[in-house]
C-alpha cells in the first residue's frame, strides 16, 4: 500500500466531512469562502463547529510533510517509528467520507476540489506532484477521534517524511461536550519539535 503523505503549506492540518461542513456552513449563513477567516472572527461559530463535529484543525505545526494513517483502516506506524503525543475526544460528524487535509484549503475554501475526488493535488514549479489532502469511505455517524503523533526513529533524507500521524476514529451515538484543540496549555500537536 502506497503510504499518503500530506504536505502541508500551512501551519496545521485538519479533518471534515464535506457535506456536514456545507450543511453547517448554510445553517449558520456563511456565503464567505474564506473559512479559517471566519473561524477566527466568530468564536462562538468556531466553538459550535467543535461542538458539532463539524471539523478538526491539528494545529499549530510545522509546514512540512507527514504521513497520515487512519487506523479504522488496519493502518499503523511500526516499530520503525516513536509515537510523541496522543490527544483523544475530538468530536467529528462523517455523511459517507472523511477528508483530511492542509488547513491552508480553509482559507479560500473550494467545494469542487473535493467532489468526486479521493486526493486533492497540486504541481511543483519542478513537476512534483504534492498532496493536500486525501479521502477515506467512513460510514456516517458521529465520532470521537483520537490523534496519535509519531516521529522515525532515525531520520531519512528528503523525500521520506520523518513525521506522522495517525487518527483513530470511535462511532458514538452522541457527542458529550467537546475539547478545543487550540488550547495550547492543554494540546501541542508540533510532532516535529518534539523530542
Amino acid at each position: 500500500m502506497v503510504e499518503k503523505i500530506l504536505d502541508t503549506a500551512s501551519y496545521g492540518i485538519c479533518l471534515f466531512s464535506l457535506d456536514v461542513l456545507g450543511d453547517f456552513l448554510k445553517k449558520e449563513k456563511v456565503r464567505s469562502k474564506k473559512l479559517l477567516k471566519n473561524f477566527q472572527d466568530n468564536h462562538k461559530r468556531y466553538l459550535t463547529s467543535l461542538a458539532e463535529g463539524i471539523w478538526i484543525p491539528v494545529l499549530p505545526i510545522d509546514s512540512i510533510e507527514y504521513v497520515i494513517k487512519v487506523e479504522n483502516f488496519n493502518q499503523s506506524f511500526d516499530d520503525e517509528w516513536d509515537e510523541k503525543l496522543v490527544h483523544h475526544n475530538f468530536n467529528i460528524e462523517i455523511k459517507d467520507s472523511l477528508w483530511i487535509v492542509d488547513i491552508g484549503s480553509f482559507y479560500t475554501f473550494d467545494n469542487n476540489k473535493y467532489l468526486d475526488q479521493d486526493k486533492v493535488s497540486y504541481q511543483t514549479l519542478d513537476g512534483e506532484t504534492l498532496y493536500s489532502g486525501f479521502k477515506y469511505k467512513v460510514s456516517s455517524g458521529k465520532y470521537l477521534v483520537s490523534i496519535k503523533g509519531y516521529a522515525r526513529k532515525k531520520r531519512l533524507e528528503y523525500p521520506h517524511p520523518n513525521f506522522g500521524y495517525l487518527f483513530t476514529l470511535v462511532k458514538v451515538n452522541d457527542f458529550d461536550g467537546f475539547n478545543d484543540p487550540r488550547e495550547d496549555e492543554i494540546y501541542n500537536f508540533n510532532v516535529a519539535n518534539m523530542d
